[in-house]
């Protein structure tokens, strides 16, 4: 099983757009897939046509197990839901003084064997749960819009993986799978000029890029994933990239 983290400190990036399509896609190739919501937003579970519940926070505060907070939004694939009481079970973990790996144990004491794939969609502010987020991630998938506010987002990430991985009390395994670039227009001089920035800066860790797509917004409005929305298009066969390089990953 390996664990996911979608993470930058920017907001507007396409982060839940980026798990949901995902998730889905590898639940489509016969993986099994759970979704955890970390994001006050909440929007892991509207984009995938479902109600917004408070599963994190009773997962974390509440003392309910997994399977109980869990709900099946696909074939193969599960989400555990947030909401804004999410920001307050943060807060709770911050005066509890609550371990790094209070998320990891919490979800994984009741994982199913045959999970494949956990997923985690983070929000853009530094809290405690976003940090205890990336020291249970395998594999960081950075999603950036083109642009040069975006890019600032990574560098700060980066740095702080960094740290994470230089921390020997940590005891970091994970690793920056990618950066995903998002939001991308061939005609715009601006965003080509960002990419080629973002390969010299990153190289072969910079993902193919996810172009600017109308169809995105209304698969989000649809409760639907661009594979349901627009299965045979130019944002379809983009994710699916992206899905397909995550089950190559050894």
């Amino acid at each position: 099983m390996k664990v996911i983290v979608v993470a930058n400190r920017k907001g507007g990036v396409g982060k839940t757009t980026t798990v949901v399509s995902l998730g889905h896609g590898l639940a489509m190739k016969g993986k099994n897939v759970l979704l955890v919501d970390v994001d006050p937003q909440g929007h892991v579970a509207t984009a995938l046509g479902m109600d917004p519940e408070p599963g994190l926070f009773d997962l974390l505060v509440g003392g309910a197990r997994l399977y109980n907070v869990t709900r099946q939004a696909r074939d193969r694939l599960w989400v555990l839901p947030g909401t804004a009481r999410t920001a307050t079970a943060q807060t709770v973990l911050v005066v509890e003084g609550a371990p790094d790996d209070t998320l990891n144990r919490a979800i994984r004491r009741d994982v199913n064997a045959k999970l494949d794939y956990i997923i985690l969609d983070t929000s853009p502010s530094v809290g405690r749960l976003q940090e205890m987020a990336l020291t249970m991630a395998d594999l960081v998938i950075v999603p950036t819009a083109v642009d040069f506010l975006s890019s600032r987002g990574i560098v700060d990430l980066v740095r702080e993986l960094r740290e994470l991985k230089a921390d020997t009390a940590k005891n970091w395994k994970g690793r920056l799978f990618g950066i995903l670039p998002t939001f991308h227009d061939d005609v715009t001089t601006e965003s080509r000029a960002n990419l080629e920035e973002l390969k010299g800066a990153f190289g072969d860790l910079v993902l193919p890029p996810v172009h600017r797509a109308t169809v995105l917004r209304e698969c989000t409005a649809l409760g639907e994933t661009v594979f349901e929305t627009a299965p045979t298009s130019r944002a379809a066969e983009e994710y699916a990239a992206l899905v397909w390089k995550v089950l190559d990953e050894r």
